[in-house]
C-alpha cells in the first residue's frame, strides 16, 4: 500500500546567498513543472481527439506523425516524453520530468472517458508539487540532538521540521532509513503563499498482520450531529461531535470574513502586502483543521473495528445522505462526508479491513 505523508521540510545551509539561489532554483522547477503538466494533459487529449475527428482524412493523420529526438517516427505512447524532453530538458533534472509525466498521464486516463462522454472538463493545473523518483531522495540521515533528518534531493541539501509530530512521521522515515520500507515517487510542495516547503513522502507500507473475524462487522453512521457513530453488537462508540467540528469551522469562516472587511481600512504601507497581511494569517488554517480532524475520526473508527477484530465496516445509507448534502448548501460547504470516506479508505486498507456501503 503507498502511503504518503507530508513533512515540513527547510534548505539546510547557512549561506545566506547560497540558501537564497536554491530557493530560485526550486520556484523556478514549480513554474516550469505546472507549464510543463498544462501543456502535456492538452497535447494528450488533442493527440487523442485526432484519431476520432471524420473530417481530417486518414492520409493526413498519418502526415501528423510523431517525430522523436533522433528525427525518426515513434509510437504514440512516447509522445509525452518527447514533448517534455524538448520542454524542460536542461531546465529541470530529467528524474522530474520523468515522475511529471507518469502523473499527468495518469490523471489524465483516470478521466479520459468522462471527458468524452462530457461530463467532465480537461483538468488545470495550478501549484503543483514537484514530483522526483524515489531514488533521488539520497544521504537520507538522522540527527539526535535536533530530532531531524537530514537529506538531499538533486544536490539541494534540506532538513525536516517534525514539530509535536502527532502523525508519527519519525517512525516512517526511520523505516526509510533503515530501509524496511521502499521510497516511493515522491514530490516537493511549496506553498501557496511561498513562504514553505513540503516533503510529500510516498512509501510502500506492508499491510499490518492482524487477525480478523470475517462475520465481525461495525455498523458505522454519519451525520451532521455527530460525525461517526459506530456500533459492534450492543457495543456503542460517538467518535467527534458538531460543537468540535462544524462550529470551529464556521468560527474560523467568520473571522476570514472579519479580516476581509478590516483589510479596506488597513494602511497600505508598502502596498498590498501589507493590507493582506491579516488574511494570510489564516491561509490553509480551515483545510488543515478540517484534514486533522477528519484523519482523527477515521482513525478512531478504524481503531474500534481493530479492537473488536471486524473485516467489515459498513456505511449506513451513506449514498442517500450524500443526495441531502447536495440538496443543501449549508451542509456541503461545512461538513466533510467525502473527505471522511476517502481518508476511511485509506486507512481501512492498510490493515485489510473492507468498507461497504449499505442501505439503512
Amino acid at each position: 500500500m503507498i502511503l504518503t505523508r507530508k513533512i515540513e521540510v527547510v534548505i539546510d545551509e547557512n549561506e545566506t546567498e547560497l540558501k537564497s539561489e536554491y530557493l530560485k532554483q526550486i520556484h523556478s522547477w514549480g513554474y516550469l513543472v505546472r507549464n510543463g503538466a498544462n501543456e502535456l494533459i492538452s497535447y494528450l487529449y488533442s493527440i487523442d481527439r485526432l484519431k476520432y475527428y471524420k473530417f481530417i482524412t486518414e492520409d493526413t493523420k498519418i502526415a501528423l506523425g510523431i517525430i522523436g529526438a533522433k528525427g525518426d517516427s515513434i509510437k504514440e505512447g512516447s509522445a509525452p516524453y518527447v514533448l517534455l524532453s524538448e520542454r524542460l530538458k536542461g531546465q529541470v533534472p530529467m528524474d522530474v520530468a520523468n515522475a511529471l509525466q507518469q502523473n499527468v498521464t495518469n490523471s489524465y486516463k483516470e478521466v479520459r472517458g468522462k471527458i468524452f462522454k462530457g461530463i467532465a472538463s480537461l483538468k488545470s493545473f495550478g501549484n503543483i508539487p514537484i514530483p522526483f523518483g524515489g531514488g533521488s531522495l539520497r544521504n537520507l540521515q538522522y540527527s539526535a540532538d535536533t530530532n531531524s533528518y537530514h537529506f538531499t534531493l538533486f544536490g539541494i541539501p534540506f532538513v525536516t521540521l517534525l514539530g509535536r509530530d502527532r502523525s508519527n512521521n519519525n517512525f516512517i522515515l526511520n523505516r526509510c532509513l533503515t530501509n524496511e520500507i521502499k521510497i516511493c515517487t515522491s514530490a516537493l510542495q511549496i506553498s501557496e503563499n511561498k513562504r514553505k516547503l513540503f516533503l510529500l513522502l510516498s512509501v510502500d507500507m506492508p499491510k499490518v498482520e492482524i487477525s480478523l473475524d470475517e462475520d465481525n462487522f461495525v455498523d458505522a453512521h454519519l451525520s451532521v450531529e455527530t460525525p461517526i457513530v459506530a456500533f459492534f453488537r450492543n457495543e456503542k462508540r460517538v467518535i467527534g461531535n458538531k460543537e468540535e467540528y462544524l462550529h470551529r469551522r464556521i468560527q474560523i469562516q467568520k473571522a476570514l470574513k472579519r479580516a476581509q472587511v478590516n483589510s479596506a481600512y488597513t494602511n497600505g504601507g508598502r502596498g498590498r502586502k501589507r493590507k493582506i497581511k491579516a488574511l494570510d494569517n489564516f491561509s490553509g488554517k480551515e483545510k488543515d483543521y478540517i484534514n486533522t480532524k477528519l484523519h482523527t475520526y477515521t482513525r478512531l473508527l478504524i481503531d474500534f473495528a481493530v479492537k473488536n477484530r471486524c473485516g467489515t465496516i459498513y456505511l449506513i445509507s451513506q449514498s442517500q445522505k450524500e443526495k441531502e448534502v447536495k440538496r443543501n448548501s449549508f451542509l456541503l460547504r461545512n461538513w466533510g462526508y467525502y473527505g471522511l470516506k476517502q481518508k476511511l479508505a485509506y486507512k481501512a486498507n492498510l490493515f485489510g479491513i473492507k468498507i461497504v456501503e449499505k442501505a439503512g
